[in-house]
């Protein structure tokens, strides 16, 4: 299973969605839409991947006291699921390889210093992470977004960077009790971007730092990050009553 920049894709027909309690420091509404294949719901668990690039970054967090950052290209692996749902389970290199979902063992995600972290890799921390398409409701017009949460008795959604580059291999783990993609429609496709604008539009918190502290960690995405579609390449829909995506 693969997932194109983090997960998404194109609509046809639209379905009744609920109101969700979502605990963002926001003005918005979130309200539940739905994951289509072919404008029909999802009704069970279904393979979807992911592939993208993601900028990391502790705004606090270098040897020097300064930003450190690190540009991650990997595959996110997981399902989708009726009402919403997506799970997201593994995190694979882009040639397929697994990466250790034990942070610091063997396998870790190969990324590129941008500044202050030499020779970085990079684990996903706390997988299994759960997440949920929401239609969300604001004055700017309604948006679609996927929702990261922590699963159902976990811990919250990060990742860890390890600085090989550096004698004493610092590491600097960032946790967020929620993260926020914004979804587009281009073409037939379902794009997700990680942006300042929108984590700040809707509330989500920015991460918290071992190094930086609270609210010190950022995922942003220059370009879209990707495009949710199943494992055996077809397309999926994220659909409300009353809005398109």
């Amino acid at each position: 299973m693969r997932k194109s920049q983090l997960i998404f894709v194109a609509l046809t027909a639209m379905f009744a969605f609920s109101a969700l309690t979502v605990e963002l420091a926001s003005a918005a509404t979130f309200l539940l839409a739905l994951w289509l294949v072919k404008g029909v719901a999802v009704t069970e668990a279904l393979n979807a991947e992911a592939e993208g690039e993601l900028l990391l970054e502790d705004t606090k967090g270098s040897l020097t006291g300064g930003p450190a950052s690190v540009l991650c290209s990997g595959v996110l692996m997981g399902t989708v699921n009726p009402e919403s749902l997506d799970v997201i389970s593994e995190v694979l290199t882009l040639t397929g390889g697994a990466v250790s979902k034990t942070a610091l063992a063997a396998e870790g995600l190969t990324c590129v210093n941008e500044a202050e972290c030499p020779t970085p890799l990079v684990w996903a921390v706390n997988l299994p992470w759960e997440t949920e398409v929401e239609l969300v409701e604001d004055t700017g017009g309604p948006f679609f977004a996927v929702l990261i949460l922590p699963h159902a008795g976990g811990g919250n959604p990060g990742w860890l960077v390890q600085c090989m580059g550096i004698f004493t291999e610092p590491e600097d783990e960032c946790t967020a009790p929620e993260g926020a993609a914004q979804l587009t429609l281009e073409g037939a496709t379902l794009l997700g971007s990680f942006t300042e604008a929108f984590r700040e539009l809707v509330g989500a918190p920015a991460a918290t730092c071992t190094r930086g502290g609270a609210g010190s960690g950022l995922v942003i995405s220059d370009t879209p990050f990707g495009a949710f579609k199943l494992a055996n390449g077809e397309e999926l829909t994220a659909s409300s009553e009353t809005s398109e995506a």
